[in-house]
This record gives C-alpha cells, structure tokens and sequence, in this order.
C-alpha cells in the first residue's frame, strides 16, 4: 500500500511540475506573469514565519511578495498560486498564497508578522481508528508539587521502551493525516508545559527518537518549573515535540462567559505561533472541563480538543472530546503493559 502511494506521489509531482506548480487548483486558475522592466523588489521590513521558517517579504509595484522557491523548501511540498517573474527569480504574493493552498494564516497585529503553516492545514481523518492518547504533565525522582503527576524518568523510559518493542508508533496530532500509515498509532501527550520537559524528556525522546507533544500554559511561560521561551523553541525545533495550546491561564473554561473564552484560546494561539513559528491545532481543557460552548469557541482555533481522562479515543468521535489515558506516578510497567495490551484487544 505504502509503495503504490509512493508511486502515485511521484507521478503527481512530475505531472505538477510539467504544469509548473502543485496544488490542488489546476494551472488553468493561476497568473503567471513577468514584472514590468525596471520594477525593483523592495525588503520589508516584516516577515512571514512558515512552520519555524523565515522568510523574506518583498515590495514589488506595492504589493508584498516572498520568494516562490524558499516558500516551496519551507513548505516541504509544491504549491498552487499566482506566480510574478522578476530578474530571474519567481515570486509569490503574500499571503495569497497561504489561501490558494489551504494553509492556515495568522497575522500578528502588534508587528505584522504572517505565521503560515502548512504542517496544520485542513485534513480529513480516516474513520474508526483506534488511537490511544496517553496523559502525562512532569517527569522527576523528587515531586515538587502534586505528586501523582511526576512519573520517575526511569519508569517512563520504560514504558517508552514497551510500547516501541510492541509495536506501537508514537505520532502527533498532525500524523492523523496519513493515519493509516501506521500500524500501532499512539499520542504521548505532556499537560502545562513543565521544564522537565525540556531537562529531562527531551532527552529520553532523542534517546529513542519518538514523538511527543507539550500542551503549554503560555501565561506561566517562564515562571518558576516551566518552560522558557527559549526552551518551547528549542523543543519546537527538536522536530520530536509538537508544541500546543493549554489555554492562556488555566482557568475552569466552563465558568467563563464567551468573550473571555475567545481570549483564553486565540491569546495562547498567537502566543505559541510567536514562541514557535507554527500555528497550533490542539487545545488541551484545563481539568478535562468543556461544555457546548466552550468546544464551541474552542473550534473556532483548534481542530482537537483534548479532555484529561476517559477510555479509548477513536478517530470517528468528535475531535473536540479526544479522550485520553492518565498514566500517573508509581505504575508498574506490567499494569501499564496490561493497560496497552487491553487496548489492543478491543
């Protein structure tokens, strides 16, 4: 399955490229055209950020440009959209392009930054896939607060360890794109954004090179035991931790009326797109609380909203409900084998 798809990627890529472009519009929607002689491209002095990428913008005749072969390097992929010519290089208009191929966009309104990412467009999810979504917050020998929360690193490095001997594909949240590439799918996800999860987990995940995402609490970014801005960079980087949202401060979203909802998830959106270069698409409820209105609201930024306990998530429930597994401090590794064992029998 995996080669035929292989092979029907890499005659799309030739026919696309015989087309010149990609996508999904058809060149017979695009512009391709040459700049007038004696047009100058013009720096800007703002940006567009493509999943962590900079690129360059560029006044051309008043209209803002990047640079068609850097956007398609950031991109990972071949894009659709008007094309203008000049001096050899090919350009394309910003943020036009971003619409033009289904990517998401957010404009930072105190400096005009573009964030574009490619890695959260829309998707659709195969149905009736079982996917076990793990819970954890800490790792520490030494709790400094709740103490069920903080899984010794040893136990979870052998519980890491299980699931890869049996077989099981730690993904992202994105992942559930090309779902069906993976035989064992499961999500370790890490709640409040704790900065053990740079010391200490960061390290385990290249040890074994697995996957992890980090819901992060942007309004104790750089408090005492969290995260620094310069760490969620660097494990945003690391390319084995996808960063997202855990609200801007925590607070009970059930209790909140709905302009304090917008506020608690597009604040902590932004805030992440500007700690990390890419848009977010998951959301985690502080205490698992959520009610009509708040997945709601929270639909409006996130394609997943994540709850903190539950059984089972299958990929045909409501991606707003994603169910999660709590694995605590102090689980013997044959209860957490029984656990995933269980799983995979149902």
């Amino acid at each position: 399955m995996k080669k035929r798809a292989l092979a029907v990627s890499l005659l799309l890529a030739l026919f696309l490229a015989a087309c010149g472009g990609g996508g999904g519009q058809g060149s017979e929607n695009w512009s391709h055209t040459q700049a007038p002689p004696g047009t100058e491209p013009v720096l800007c002095a703002g940006a567009v950020i493509m999943d962590g990428v900079r690129l360059d913008v560029w006044d051309i005749g008043g209209k803002q440009y990047v640079a068609r072969e850097e956007a398609v390097a950031a991109a990972g992929a071949e894009l659709s959209g008007d094309t203008l010519a000049l001096d050899g290089t090919v350009y394309m208009p910003c943020p036009e392009f971003a619409a033009a191929n289904g990517f998401p966009a957010l404009t930072d309104p105190e400096d005009g930054t573009v964030y574009i990412s490619p890695s959260a467009a829309e998707f659709a999810i195969s149905e009736k896939t079982r996917v076990p979504v793990l819970m954890y917050h800490a790792l520490g020998d030494e709790a400094w607060g709740i103490d069920t929360l903080f899984v010794r690193p040893a136990d979870f490095e052998e519980q890491l360890v299980y699931l890869l001997q049996s077989g099981f594909d730690p993904i992202w949240f994105t992942d559930l794109a090309h779902i069906d590439d993976y035989d064992r799918p499961v999500i370790l996800t890490f709640d409040d954004g704790y900065d053990d999860n740079y010391t200490l987990l960061l390290p385990i995940l290249q040890k074994y090179n697995v996957k992890a995402t980090v819901f992060v609490v942007t309004g104790l970014v750089g408090k005492p035991h969290y995260l620094t801005a310069e760490q969620i960079r660097a494990l945003s980087d690391s390319g084995l931790v996808s960063v997202q949202s855990h609200t801007v401060h925590h607070r009970e979203l059930t209790e909140l009326d709905r302009e304090e909802l917008e506020r608690e998830f597009s604040d902590a959106r932004l805030h992440i797109a500007r700690l990390t270069g890419r848009i977010p698409i998951a959301v985690s409820y502080p205490s698992g609380e959520n009610d009509q209105l708040v997945r709601r609201t929270a639909g409006k930024y996130y394609r997943f909203g994540v709850k903190s306990n539950g059984l089972i998530w299958n990929t045909g429930s409501d991606p707003l409900q994603v169910k999660r597994l709590i694995v605590p401090r102090g689980v013997p590794i044959r209860a957490f084998a029984r656990m995933m064992n269980e799983i995979g029998e149902k």
